[in-house]
């Protein structure tokens, strides 16, 4: 059996005694009052009633060993023969069989979700809480069932009209049979209990009509003969059909219909690592953890959809709190909108260091775009000026070749940067760019790094300035053609604007130290704006390469960084960008750094982009509309059941956001339920924002002490108590 489901894709564990034990414990003891009346107390109870543990050499076990029928009962049952109920603990149980199938079932007809009207859910959704179901089936040989099917036909004879449709029935058995549709005996029952009679008369007569509803016919409870044996019979492994001569309690279906009917079908629990924990739609936890290598097969890289208002920096704000708790990584996130900053303000709070940071003109930041330019003087080995194809950026390279070759490509990734400089970005200015071009830059780069490098004992970082001089140095050179001259020329001159102005001052100068911080949190500010466009791909290459110089230096550490890139299609809109995050980051599952990619706007991703999409393992789609799904169709391909997924995740506001996690180990649907504070502290509307300025103003406190009381709000809405956050000042 176990090998028949994995085959099908199902994963099933064995129980063994203890499982078994500790499931049947709390289903005859529901409401123990040996320890007290509490729910605490409860719990407490059933862990010192557990099974025993395996005994020692030595050690004599009990004489009645470890009988279940010993050790499962704490209180004595009782049976009502009028009501044809027993009473566990006080509390009466009772058992409603189905008599017959009115119609075949379908795929996951109980624990399967499907559509009605508006609805989305299971049938097992709709029946009363602690109905449990119980599927006994008996495997019957063939062979037998056979012979059975030819005495039924010897019996029918005559002409009459029962006789003949008796034989057609017969004919028709047997011919399934013979296209290897088994047929099983089975029976269907459903446990129910309740807090008192009323209580189980209410839940009885829910069931039967969701029953009826379903195509199950019940049994009444006034026609069930001997109820109080029926209860104990359909116990599980209970039935012995060999007592069952008659076949009076067990009815003939056909095995595909028994697996439809059986709970093989519903909600996922995810992979068992909780390095985040989300719900499925029956608000049962799922769990994965791309950060746990056995979770992953490539990388713990993330890509973050969800189009505007499906709770994108909301489930990313819970994301990044969860995986903090964990394993408290080097977290650096990029972000436009100061979506972060009372996350920020909260982990400092608790003890973790934040160094933030605002690219603006005049805030004192310098970045030096060319720093690992002296990689190329201090380890040729990674120059790749005399490759041609690496020149040629137009095709964008398979993922698998990507993975094998896992060296940087320093001169390619400071190539790009130079580009920017020159074109600022506009697709005119890329288009005249050939490939003699890309050559003398790399030329020219490989010259600057040299001079600075030899000129003195400290060898000092490659700046601009230096780029632009040696793109000049070679455009006087007289042994280059006339046209080779003026276009190097006409590049220096362009590079020339980086070198003066708030440009110069932000990236040509020495790059300003980065403090040891747990959190760094980059404001894009001024260069998220329009017209920016050239300076902003420019900073974010900048920081990429002062992450991975870091992820580089402490990768023996075995402390995570994450790279989270919020607002993601102001960066990657450049067509240049996208190869570049490629060549750094196909590095970094070796460092133990991540890059993590959050947009709400996938028009804005160029077709550049799709190396770098295929290269992320972990996709995390939220709620899309079917266009949207299409448009995601471009960067991955989708197969039906994956995109039906997606078109299946709804949102309701104010309540939660589904979405779908793809991945090499899982694919699943997921109910994103943040808990109040991580809520807060997401929070961006404006008037969410007004919200916590007025509390601000009336208690005189700070904003995130002021986010602490609207989630405080929110679980009073949610019916639930707020934790008690012990939290330093």
């Amino acid at each position: 059996l176990c090998g028949g489901l994995a085959n099908a894709g199902i994963q099933a564990r064995r129980m063994v005694a203890a499982d078994v034990h500790d499931w049947l414990l709390r289903w005859f003891n529901p409401r123990p009052t040996l320890l007290g009346p509490r729910a605490e107390d409860r719990e407490r109870f059933y862990a010192l009633a557990r099974y025993p543990d395996e005994t020692e050499d030595g050690e004599i076990e009990l004489v009645s060993g470890r009988d279940f029928s010993q050790r499962l009962f704490f209180g004595q049952p009782r049976s009502d023969v009028a009501h044809g109920t027993w009473y566990f603990d006080g509390m009466p149980h009772r058992v409603l069989i189905t008599d017959r199938l009115r119609m075949p079932p379908g795929t996951g007809h109980l624990t399967g979700e499907i559509r009605k009207g508006d609805a989305i859910n299971t049938l097992f959704d709709q029946m009363p809480e602690d109905t449990l179901m119980c599927l006994t089936m008996v495997a019957t040989p063939q062979d037998v069932l056979e012979s059975d099917l030819n005495h039924l036909a010897r019996k029918a004879v005559g002409e009459t009209l029962a006789s003949e449709q008796t034989l057609k029935d017969v004919h028709e058995a047997r011919s399934l049979i013979g296209s290897a549709h088994k047929l099983y005996r089975g029976t269907l029952a459903f446990y129910l209990r309740g807090r008192d009679e009323a209580e189980l008369d209410r839940r009885g007569l829910d069931l039967a009509n969701v029953m009826l509803n379903a195509g199950l016919q019940p049994v009444r409870e006034d026609d069930e003969v001997a109820p109080l044996n029926s209860y104990l019979r359909w116990l599980p492994c209970c039935y012995n059909p060999g007592q069952d001569r008659k076949k009076w309690y067990t009815q003939l279906m056909f095995a595909q219909h028994a697996a439809n009917l059986s709970p093989v079908w519903g909600r996922a629990q995810g992979t068992g690592h909780p390095g985040i924990t989300m719900f499925n739609r029956g608000g049962g936890p799922i769990t994965f953890d791309p950060l746990n290598r056995l979770d992953r097969q490539m990388n713990a890289h993330l890509f973050l959809f969800g189009p505007t208002g499906s709770g994108k920096s909301a489930t990313l704000n819970n994301l990044l709190n969860q995986v903090t708790a964990i394993y408290r990584p080097r977290l650096f996130i990029v972000e436009a909108g100061n979506s972060f900053g009372l996350f920020s303000d909260f982990a400092r709070r608790l003890g973790l260091t934040v160094n933030r940071v605002k690219l603006a003109p005049g805030s004192g930041v310098t970045l030096a775009p060319f720093a690992d330019a002296r990689r190329l003087i201090e380890t040729p080995s990674d120059v790749q000026t005399l490759d041609a194809d690496a020149l040629d950026e137009d095709l964008p390279p398979d993922a698998s070749a990507m993975e094998a070759d896992e060296q940087r490509d320093v001169l390619g990734e400071l190539e790009i940067t130079a580009r920017l400089m020159i074109t600022g970005g506009e697709d005119k200015e890329e288009a005249r760019m050939t490939r003699a071009d890309r050559s003398l830059i790399r030329q020219c780069i490989l010259d600057a790094a040299e001079r600075c490098h030899g000129e003195s004992a400290e060898k000092r970082t490659v700046l601009t300035r230096d780029v632009r001089d040696a793109l000049r140095a070679r455009g006087n050179d007289s042994t280059l053609p006339e046209m080779r001259r003026v276009r190097l020329l006409e590049m220096a001159d362009a590079m020339d604007m980086f070198c003066q102005g708030t440009d110069g001052e932000m990236f040509d100068r020495d790059g300003t130290p980065w403090p040891e911080a747990d959190i760094t949190l980059v404001d894009l500010a001024t260069y998220a704006r329009e017209g920016y466009n050239a300076q902003l791909s420019i900073a974010y290459i900048s920081l990429i390469s002062t992450v991975n110089n870091i992820a580089e230096r402490d990768q023996y550490l075995g402390r995570p960084i994450i790279n989270v890139t919020d607002e993601g299609h102001i960066i990657t809109k450049n067509p240049l960008l996208a190869p570049y995050v490629v060549k750094i980051t196909k590095m970094w599952r070796k460092l133990g750094a991540w890059f993590w990619l959050a947009t709400q706007n996938i028009d804005d991703l160029p077709r550049a982009a799709e190396p770098m999409l295929n290269m992320i393992e972990w996709w995390v789609c939220l709620s899309m509309p079917p266009d949207e799904v299409e448009k995601i169709a471009r960067f991955r391909e989708l197969s039906p059941a994956q995109k039906a997924l997606m078109l299946s995740s709804r949102k309701e506001a104010g309540k939660f956001t589904e979405g779908v996690i793809l991945s090499k180990s899982m694919e699943v649907l997921f109910r994103a339920v943040p808990p109040s504070l991580y809520l807060a502290l997401a929070q961006t509307e404006p008037e969410e924002k007004a919200e916590r300025y007025q509390l601000m103003q009336q208690y005189g406190i700070s904003e995130l002490e002021a986010a602490f009381k609207v989630a405080e709000k929110i679980d009073q809405a949610r019916g639930i108590e707020s934790p008690a956050l012990d939290l330093p000042q």
